[in-house]
């Protein structure tokens, strides 16, 4: 507006000059009016006096402009800031007003910016929480730094050194939001739960080394004899070890040492060999019940169970090769020939006078049920089958449904 007052002197000076041309009397007595109305003039442009539009906003006056368009180019600007348009129905609409001010109390553009924020109650200077470059929630700066903090230290392993950052790139900077865009307290700590934390934790960690277990075999001993000479102790090995996480589920790991620190002790177990005495009358029976050995001494390794055997084993177990032939030890009749749970596949026998056997474990079945077998006639084959931990023949008698000591009856 400077331009206009002087572009006002100019034109006053040119017809100044020729009023004094035309009027050279009366300039004489009119001249020191004109020095001073020119004077006058000359001061106010110098003082910087001009002409503006005040900016009523929100039922105040917050600014003076020089244009119009400065209110309108802080707008988009704060609109910007915001990022979001609908920080456009929060900006109130301003009227104006034409003013004389000075060139100094004219506000330009991004001052009036931070005057139309500092004047709308739906605009908050406040902290975002961003993800990969967008906005994930707005909070206060301090809250979200504790949130942040706490989230990367969750999934520290203890008495190790750790290290965590976001799987995402996560960052709290600072800014202008709508106000009604800020989170509540819990709003933010869920979010802040679903964020992506690896861990690369240094664990040193100490863990059991198990003992092994020897036995030993004697004849001075009767068979179901057992006795632990030396109980077994657990050693103990530390290990040093790089583990990445993420959300607490481990994603790699790398050893860096191992050492035993303390040696196992080996587990020793006596076992006895000497065969039973069975009573005058036990042996009588037996031997008239005319039943003989299941298998050829000759495929027999060891007897590697008996009956007994202080664990409650209704059987005796003889250890040989798998394929190694399996006999029926009476005459009689397959009444069952297949598989059968814990025994794997096995044959039973039934021998008449409440008289059965069973072969169990077997590797292969020679027989079907209902089939008439002679005695020593070849029913199937030595195996692993079942809840076994070695090729090997379970052998059991049975009298009138129940078990009973084999052993006598075949000469063991």
């Amino acid at each position: 507006m400077t331009v206009i007052f002087k572009d006002l002197i100019e034109e006053t000076l040119s017809k100044a000059s020729k009023f004094i041309n035309n009027n050279k009397v009366l300039v004489r007595f009119a001249g020191f009016a004109l020095v001073s109305v020119i004077a006058l003039v000359i001061s106010i442009v110098s003082c910087g006096i001009t002409v503006g539009f005040n900016v009523e906003y929100a039922g105040k006056d917050i600014a003076v402009v020089k244009k119009v368009s400065v209110f309108e180019d802080a707008k988009a600007s704060v609109i910007k800031c915001v990022g979001t348009d609908e920080c456009d129905a929060q900006i109130a609409k301003p009227s104006f007003s034409l003013t004389v001010t000075t060139k100094d109390s004219l506000l330009c553009e991004s001052d009036m910016a931070d005057a139309i924020i500092e004047n709308t109650d739906g605009i908050s200077f406040s902290s975002a929480l961003t993800v990969n470059g967008k906005v994930l929630a707005y909070a206060d700066r301090e809250e979200l730094d504790n949130l942040v903090n706490t989230a990367l230290c969750k999934y520290y392993v203890k008495d190790a050194k750790n290290n965590s950052t976001f799987v995402d790139d996560v960052e709290v900077v600072e800014g202008y939001c709508l106000s009604e865009d800020i989170k509540s307290s819990e709003q933010v700590k869920a979010l802040v739960s679903e964020l992506k934390v690896k861990t690369v934790s240094t664990v040193t960690s100490e863990t059991e080394v198990k003992y092994s277990t020897k036995t030993i075999y004697t004849s001075k001993q009767e068979r179901g004899y057992q006795k632990v000479k030396t109980k077994g102790e657990k050693g103990l090995k530390t290990e040093t070890a790089v583990v990445e996480t993420v959300n607490g589920k481990e994603t790699a790991k790398t050893v860096l040492s191992r050492k035993v620190i303390k040696e196992p002790v080996q587990k020793v177990v006596v076992k006895g060999t000497a065969i039973p005495m069975a009573s005058a009358t036990a042996r009588a029976k037996a031997k008239s019940a005319g039943f003989i050995c299941p298998m050829n001494k000759s495929s027999i390794k060891m007897v590697s169970a008996y009956w007994g055997d202080g664990r409650g084993h209704k059987a005796i177990d003889f250890a040989g090769d798998v394929g190694s032939p399996i006999f029926a030890a009476k005459a009689g009749k397959v009444t069952f020939s297949g598989w059968d749970g814990n025994y794997g596949y096995a044959v039973v026998i039934d021998h008449g006078n409440g008289y059965q056997t069973r072969y169990a474990h077997a590797s292969a079945l020679c027989v079907k049920k209902g089939a008439t077998v002679s005695q020593g006639q070849q029913v199937a084959k030595l195996g692993n089958t079942g809840r076994s931990t070695g090729p090997h023949l379970h052998f059991e008698i049975l009298k009138n449904g129940s078990q009973v000591n084999p052993a006598p009856y075949i000469g063991y």
